[in-house]
């Protein structure tokens, strides 16, 4: 039987799925078909094909064949039966219940495909005596009755609803099994510790804390721990809170709170809360920490690794800002040194004055001339030429005044030429001015 196909039947929604032997039909995911359980008939859903079973899946118990498709009249007797659940059998059900004193609710019901037996199911901390409730019930509704006891999280997926996030219950809509949940998760996940803000319809811990749980423990790993002292471009200071979605810490340096980020955090020391009064070791840095096991690589501590260990190549490499390049720089290998120029002399220390006193630094900026405020025009002495001395001559009183220049002489026209008072004369002069500066014709020239 073991060679055969097998399927993965869904009897409810987000109910543990099932596995049968497909008894040679050809199944896909989604169609009906009746099986055989422990209850009875009942119709189910394929939700997984044959040939998408993993083996390892399925216990070492023999498996049942699948009975056959289902077909539309078992579908409606199966819509028949549980509208006569809700409006028949449950009222009737709790009110046998409170007639009998049984102190449990009757939370669900459920026939089998024949109608041949009856289960309810009710919530309860506690084990109860329902033995009297069965007769009653058998008698009442001539089916076989069962009884079936489940927690606050199974009456909550039986009633469903909508959590606090807006969406469907999780455990009515695709969750098949309840995972442990503890207080812990959410203090991991530095959410506020108020049971109104982490509980859920059935008044448990929320399921959705165990979702993130494995990405906050990664995330946890490369941060340091409360109490550990790590060293800032700030200072050394001692962490006090983490914020593990930000990839931030908080540290107390010198009596002030400091949030850095992880980047931030280049030495990392080995530090005991506990011991308060011992000398903190020797900081290490992030590279001595990541291979000494205290925080873990992250991908770019990874990356920075690589570009350590690959070759530096001159040519593509480009200095980083404000480095000192040494006194080569801007020079092509195997082109010496760079000429060494000497730093300036200091300057000499001023002398100090006889009477001790350090005379004042003078201003090596430019002053501004004074402006001298001149007298008026006639009391104002002559200007002296620049470049040199000058001397004032003034005439006394008594001397006479000096005789007056003679005019030169003028020189006297030879014979035959024209002087510069007869008429060829100013002709002459009119022709010159006129060829020069007017472009008019020139005078004909005699003989």
């Amino acid at each position: 039987m073991r060679d055969e196909p097998v399927a993965g039947i869904r009897l409810r929604n987000a109910g543990k799925i099932l596995y049968f032997h497909t008894a040679g039909m050809r199944l896909e995911p989604g169609e009906y078909v009746v099986v055989e359980t422990v209850r009875g008939p009942e119709i189910g859903k394929v939700v997984i094909a044959p040939d998408q079973v993993v083996v390892n899946e399925m216990g070492r118990e023999e498996l049942k064949p699948i009975l056959r498709l289902a077909t539309e009249d078992d579908l409606l007797r199966m819509d028949a039966l549980r509208t006569r659940i809700e409006e028949e059998v449950l009222p009737a059900a709790r009110e046998l219940a409170r007639q009998g004193g049984f102190p449990a609710r009757i939370d669900a019901a459920e026939f089998t495909l024949d109608g041949r037996r009856l289960t309810f199911a009710f919530a309860s901390e506690e084990r109860l005596d329902y033995r009297d409730f069965l007769r009653r019930a058998g008698e009442r509704f001539s089916a076989r009755v069962d009884m079936r006891q489940i927690g606050a999280r199974d009456r909550a997926k039986l009633a469903g609803g909508y959590g606090i996030c807006g969406r469907e219950l999780c455990c009515a809509n695709w969750l098949t099994t309840f995972p442990s949940i503890s207080i812990r998760m959410a203090k991991e996940q530095e959410l506020p510790l108020n049971p109104q803000k982490i509980s859920g319809l059935c008044g448990r811990l929320l399921c959705c804390l165990s979702y993130e749980e494995e990405g906050y423990k990664e995330m946890r790993q490369t941060l340091p721990r409360i109490g550990q002292r790590c060293s800032t471009p700030t200072g050394e200071g001692r962490v006090v809170a983490l914020n593990i979605l930000k990839h931030s810490v908080t540290l107390v340096v010198e009596g002030q709170r400091v949030e850095v980020t992880d980047r931030d955090l280049g030495l990392v020391v080995r530090w005991d809360p506990s011991s308060r009064t011992a000398e903190p070791p020797p900081s290490i840095s992030r590279v001595d920490a990541i291979s000494q096991g205290l925080i873990e690589a992250t991908e770019e501590d990874l990356r920075e690794a690589e570009l350590r260990a690959a070759p530096v190549d001159w040519i593509t490499e480009r200095p980083e800002p404000g480095r000192d390049q040494g006194p080569g720089r801007g020079r092509l290998p195997g082109g010496g040194p760079r000429r060494e120029v000497s730093n300036r002399p200091p300057r000499p220390e001023r002398a100090a004055r006889p009477g001790g006193e350090t005379p004042p630094p003078q201003d090596s900026r430019p002053q501004p001339r004074p402006v001298e405020r001149r007298g008026p025009r006639e009391d104002r002495p002559p200007a002296a030429p620049q470049g040199g001395q000058a001397r004032t001559f003034r005439r006394s009183e008594d001397s006479p005044p000096p005789p007056p220049r003679p005019a030169p002489a003028s020189p006297e026209p030879a014979e035959g030429e024209a002087g510069p008072d007869t008429p060829q004369g100013a002709a002459r002069r009119r022709g010159r001015r006129g060829g020069r500066g007017r472009g008019g014709p020139r005078p004909p020239s005699e003989g």
